[in-house]
């Protein structure tokens, strides 16, 4: 027969259904959730995993992979901000967190293609991304399709340059062989130029931006 559910355990599952994860720290999912006790928390913790409803990922407790999608909702990895992440910022081991976004507001596609990362700064505050013309502001958060690392002129993507990850317009000119790397912004910036043959990292596409209101 199959054992019901405690309030705690239900708790713990509603908390993550809403945030997408939190850290595995039993003090603070006992205060979200209006439990005193952090052994009871552990408890109820572990008898989920054993349920192989939720699962311990990188310090953070995030549901099952089964349940990170729903018939309304998608959960998406975030990897924090852009512009100071190593170059392996984007391995699954270095996932920040999930953030739950309506199927509706997302563009189509397989989710397991797709991550977040939060912009830093104002290279690109008039960048026009997607078909809507999005500009990315510092805070924001953008839609990287990591599928997508064969970049076409124009096209904003996330690329690792010096162990530092960048959102910027790229640009190929084959005459003189050069990539350039383009902010859009209000204040002065300077291009990154390349030549073809560097060895330039694309992360993925900006496909599109989520403004994140402070």
């Amino acid at each position: 027969m199959k054992t019901p559910m405690s309030s705690v355990q239900n708790k713990i599952l509603a908390l993550l259904r809403d945030q997408g994860s939190v850290p595995l720290k039993y003090r603070e999912i006992g205060r979200r959730i209006g439990e005193q006790y952090p052994q009871t928390v552990k408890h109820h913790i572990e008898i989920l995993k054993d349920k192989q409803l939720i699962q311990e990922k990188n310090g953070l407790l995030v549901l099952n992979k089964k349940d990170l999608t729903s018939e309304t909702f998608l959960n998406l990895p975030f990897y924090g901000i852009a512009n100071c992440g190593p170059a392996t910022a984007f391995a699954e081991d270095r996932i920040e967190g999930f953030i739950k976004i309506s199927k509706n507001a997302f563009p189509k596609g397989n989710i397991k293609d797709f991550y977040l990362i939060q912009a830093s700064g104002n290279s690109m505050n008039i960048a026009q991304v997607g078909q809507s013309k999005k500009n990315i502001e510092d805070g924001d958060i953008v839609i990287v399709n990591a599928k997508e690392q064969s970049p076409q002129n124009g096209d904003y993507i996330v690329s690792i340059i010096d162990g530092c990850a960048n959102i910027k317009k790229f640009s190929y000119n084959p005459n003189d062989e050069q990539v350039v790397l383009i902010s859009e912004s209000t204040d002065k910036y300077f291009p990154i130029v390349l030549h073809e043959n560097d060895n330039l990292n694309i992360a993925g596409k900006i496909i599109d931006v989520l403004k994140i209101s402070n």
